[in-house]
């Protein structure tokens, strides 16, 4: 009976240990073989930059003996022939973003963050720069986080074109910012990253009323393991019929979906891809007949490239009751104002201990 119940005082006080000692290790040795990886993966692109220009043809990876102008007259030119195509104007850019001043050539960026925004989040994207996006690299590892706007109207114009000379974080192509529209911002996002910053080891797309920690997506990333190719990682929803009622948000019209189920899709509020990732995505969906539901959209991209999205529960695509240790695991959660996004980003930069019960 003794020995009975020191093995159910002990247990619960190895398992905490054994959480702390593995939490340790990851956090100090996982960076580094990330950024091992990285370091692969950029000689292997810098490689195929330079196989690329020898050969005189043009990839949608940044080919370093081309110059920025002729990089973008080029991706952004108007195309004929295709069922979607996406020809908007880019009329805020940020292209030394995931470049190097220095050298005038593609620096290395672990993860590239866009954030869909509408012009007149102002304080949101401000709140935004001050809490969790404001990391530029973690343990080295290089951080990009830009905005994602539409165009709409003349209203907000002089103070976006204000807030971009100052903060050279904003992006923008010419087409109306509307709920219908929400795709359209996606893909400006698969198109500006497979352009702009191809040699991101992740890109990430989320919401600006998301909470999204850099932190844990570096640990997990720690220890997932080598990178590989086709990734798409966030809170995957599956078995899911379109909703056929005229009255509904979310409805979809048989003439334009006529399946009975979508294929399986990563919430729209925040998602992770590897870097190749977007290239294809948007290349893929010039071909598919658009669909106003845009995590939908991008499920159906990733089905027609035959990428099977993980589910990742760090992912959440709604409000998480915040506390100091749930949000040491959380990556993503929705739905929060200014104040408490500051308030918890605050709270998470003090170190304090958590124990199995908080």
């Amino acid at each position: 009976m003794y020995v009975a119940r020191l093995k159910r005082v002990l247990l619960p006080v190895l398992v905490v240990l054994a959480i702390v000692v593995l939490t340790r290790v990851f956090r100090t040795d996982g960076p580094a073989s990330v950024l091992k990886q990285i370091d692969t993966d950029w000689k292997r692109f810098t490689h195929l930059s330079h196989k690329d220009s020898m050969n005189g043809t043009t990839s949608r990876r940044f080919t370093q003996a081309l110059n920025y102008t002729e990089r973008l007259r080029a991706a952004y030119a108007p195309t004929t022939g295709h069922v979607n195509p996406h020809n908007f104007r880019l009329v805020l850019d940020e292209p030394w973003a995931c470049l190097d001043p220095q050298t005038e050539s593609a620096k290395r960026v672990f993860l590239l963050v866009l954030v869909a925004s509408a012009q007149d989040n102002f304080k949101r994207r401000q709140a935004i720069r001050e809490t969790w996006g404001s990391p530029r690299e973690l343990e080295g590892l290089p951080v990009v986080t830009l905005f994602l706007l539409a165009a709409k109207g003349n209203v907000y114009h002089h103070k976006v074109v204000k807030e971009s000379a100052e903060h050279h974080d904003l992006l923008m192509e010419d087409f109306v910012d509307s709920y219908k529209n929400l795709t359209l911002k996606t893909m400006m996002a698969m198109k500006w990253a497979s352009t702009h910053c191809p040699q991101a080891s992740f890109v990430m797309k989320t919401d600006d009323d998301m909470f999204v920690s850099y932190r844990n997506l570096l640990d997990y990333a720690a220890v997932m393991g080598p990178f590989t190719a086709n990734l798409a990682l966030g809170f995957v929803i599956a078995g899911q019929s379109p909703i056929r009622k005229p009255d509904s948000k979310w409805y979809m019209p048989r003439d334009l979906y006529p399946g009975d189920a979508y294929p399986p899709w990563l919430s729209g509020g925040g998602f992770v891809v590897s870097g190749d990732v977007p290239g294809k995505v948007y290349d893929a969906s010039l071909d598919i007949r658009y669909l106003h539901l845009e995590d939908v959209f991008v499920g159906v991209c990733l089905d027609k490239l035959n990428i099977k999205p993980i589910m990742n529960r760090q992912f959440s695509n709604s409000r998480i009751k915040y506390s100091y240790c749930r949000f040491r695991y959380v990556i993503t959660a929705h739905s929060y104002d200014t104040v408490q996004l500051k308030f918890m980003w605050e709270d998470l930069l003090v170190e304090k201990p958590c124990w199995l019960w908080t």
